[in-house]
């Protein structure tokens, strides 16, 4: 007997795409982990790493006495 194995292109297509990321070395196991959170899950992500910027920026600023990405300074 002969068997016949059925493919879906779409997800053929998937496979080598997440194969070629691995191949040129991103984590996909962090993409997974990444899409596993709910919307929610990820905007709180968002909230804390963006404060956590702000927060550098603001004393990198009060340490150097300048804002090094601001035009008036170049």
């Amino acid at each position: 007997m002969h068997r016949v194995e059925y493919t879906n292109p779409e997800t053929d297509t998937k496979k080598k795409a997440c194969r070629a990321a691995i191949d040129y070395g991103i984590d996909v196991n962090q993409l997974d982990y990444i899409l596993s959170l709910t919307p929610a899950e990820r905007l709180r992500r968002h909230d804390a790493a963006l404060i956590f910027v702000r927060t550098a920026r603001e004393a990198g600023i009060r340490y150097y006495g300048i804002d090094n990405r601001s035009p008036e300074t170049s």
